[in-house]
């Protein structure tokens, strides 16, 4: 097969895959059912197919691995792609990245890097009917079973077609080894180099060997999902009835701001766990990215922004902030002691984890959910401000 091909889906975008002996057929089925141009080099015993290019013959590290710079230089010359989107041979796709994809590659981008972690999920999830290809079906597997991989495993990058491609003969295609020389290269390029793991669910089938311990990469910034015209962060405010006017007036003092405020009764002496299913009630209202469930301990106005710019650097998924008991104060990076009012999440995050256990009161429901993210791959940060005084 020869010549350049192209996309019925996403015109800009081209997939490169540098085997690496594993069986590779059920990503490949994957790439071709979203219609994507996927460019395949090293031997996989792959058929050719519409929208697929396959250069067998290619030159290899000690490893027996595709080279990464005879891998990008043959996609320059391969596709008129503008963007060339680089992932492993068992990686599969979702209608969410590809729909978010389009996004980044649109016409007149801007060089930049962009890379992510993928999501980890049982092999039985990729045998005979592939779950990637329902949108519906992704989010009930992830919430069942998904796993994100730690940020010292990066699994994909986009970049620009016909850049970056000077990496030394022994820099195979594999992620462990292209990732971190392409965000070095890029770096030194002055590019934004973004960490997209949120807008991009990529799955991969479970590991059973070690992941490589390799440092997080030097990110400059984040690619968040946001809807346009929808605010950026979602309070919701769980108090007494008779308080609730008085305390939506002092969080929202103005008509436009970026956050909303989102109310439910709660007297908090009715049952356990009446907090935790409130917040969760609110929650199906909540049209932010960013969820704070508060109670009637209101943190002060500043800090509502400075929670939503904590969330513009890699490796947030959770926040946790401090408090004050007294005189005594509760540190943030302390997840055994957060208190109601101190956690700030990612709305993905709370709906995969299905939200709060309402058997709890509102401290240990907050506790819980956060052990369960964090067993789940996402990534914790505190921030050392203190939300209200208790």
């Amino acid at each position: 097969m020869d010549g350049s091909i192209s996309s019925s889906v996403a015109p800009g975008l081209a997939l490169c895959c540098g085997a690496s002996g594993r069986t590779i057929e059920a990503a490949a089925a994957n790439w071709q059912a979203f219609g994507l141009q996927h460019l395949v080099f090293g031997d996989t015993g792959l058929m050719p197919a519409p929208q697929r290019l396959i250069r067998p013959e290619v030159p290899t590290t000690r490893r027996d691995e595709p080279c990464l710079s005879a891998m990008l230089v043959a996609a320059a010359e391969l596709t008129v792609a503008s963007w060339l989107l680089l992932l492993p041979d068992d990686a599969h796709l979702t209608p969410a990245a590809l729909r978010n994809l389009a996004q980044l590659v649109r016409p007149g981008a801007s060089h930049q890097l962009v890379i992510g972690r993928a999501w980890r999920l049982p092999p039985r999830y990729f045998r005979d009917s592939p779950v990637a290809h329902d949108q519906a079906a992704v989010d009930g597997a992830l919430a069942d079973a998904g796993c994100l991989d730690p940020p010292s495993a990066f699994s994909w990058a986009l970049l620009p077609r016909g850049a970056l491609l000077q990496a030394p003969r022994e820099i195979g295609t594999g992620p462990d080894q292209a990732l971190p020389w392409l965000v070095e290269q890029a770096a030194l390029l002055g590019w934004p180099v973004l960490e997209a793991s949120s807008v991009i669910p990529v799955l991969r089938p479970a590991s059973l060997s070690h992941l490589p311990e390799l440092a997080r990469p030097r990110c400059t910034g984040v690619v968040l999902p946001h809807e346009p015209g929808a605010p950026r962060l979602s309070v919701l405010l769980a108090a007494p009835a008779h308080r609730l006017d008085a305390l939506v007036a002092e969080l929202a003092p103005a008509p436009s701001l970026p956050w909303e405020v989102i109310v439910r009764a709660d007297d908090r002496d009715t049952a356990p766990g009446s907090t935790a299913a409130a917040w969760n009630s609110a929650l199906e209202e909540a049209r932010g990215d960013l969820i704070w469930p508060l109670t009637d301990r209101l943190p002060s106005l500043p800090l509502l922004p400075a929670v939503m710019r904590a969330f513009d650097a890699p490796w947030v998924d959770l926040l946790q902030l401090g408090s004050r008991v007294g005189s005594h104060h509760l540190p943030a990076a302390d997840p055994h002691r957060l208190q109601p009012g101190c956690l700030v999440v990612h709305r993905s995050w709370w709906r995969r984890l299905g939200g709060l256990d309402g058997s709890f009161d509102a401290a240990p429901s907050l506790k819980h959910l956060l052990r369960r993210a964090l067993e789940r791959g996402a990534c914790w940060k505190p921030l050392p401000l203190e939300a209200h005084r208790i």
